[in-house]
């Protein structure tokens, strides 16, 4: 038994394979990833904009006023005609006259939160979304908010569907972004 020495490891060739094998693995892993993070982030986004929606209606329910939520860039302190994507703002319209224009908020109105900027891209079919003492939309029929990831990937953008009664639930199938 003298002479020789058994040496454990692996050799150049054993390596060699073992890292292309996992180069193949990880070329086919990222982009599924990538979308798996992407969904998630649209899920979030979307699940703060139903809260908002229905912080708005509780507070005209619990105020018995009309409570409007428009588009408003962060800090702007009032409705702007801006994007949703840009922020947007809940507040109590003490005297009715919100349009969702540049000074719907005035004295007298309530400004109860105003909300950051999303990363995807935000559609209302209106400007602004009321709603009255009862709890009912002000607006007239049914609405829908569209959240469209930046990618465009219409698998995973989330949408918010407004019934008359001013409820709002989810809807993810068949959704198309612009």
């Amino acid at each position: 038994m003298t002479g020789y020495r058994i040496e454990g490891g692996y050799t150049l060739m054993e390596l060699m394979v073992v890292t292309s094998i996992l180069g193949v693995l990880m070329s086919l892993a990222v982009p599924a990833f990538r979308d798996t993070v992407e969904s998630a982030q649209t899920n979030s986004e979307i699940k703060v904009m139903l809260t908002a929606l229905n912080l708005a209606r509780s507070e005209a329910i619990r105020r018995g006023t009309d409570v409007v939520m428009c588009a408003s860039p962060e800090g702007s302190g009032d409705c702007s005609g801006g994007t949703w994507s840009q922020g947007w703002m809940i507040f109590a319209d003490a005297n009715g006259d919100a349009t969702g224009s540049t000074g719907s908020v005035d004295s007298g109105d309530t400004v109860i939160r105003e909300f950051s900027a999303l990363d995807s891209t935000l559609t209302f079919s209106a400007n602004m979304m009321a709603y009255n003492s009862l709890g009912f939309g002000t607006i007239g029929g049914t609405q829908t908010f569209l959240l469209c990831p930046v990618s465009g990937n219409g698998l995973n953008a989330r949408s918010i569907v407004i019934a008359p009664s001013g409820r709002g639930h989810r809807e993810e199938d068949g959704l198309v972004c612009p």
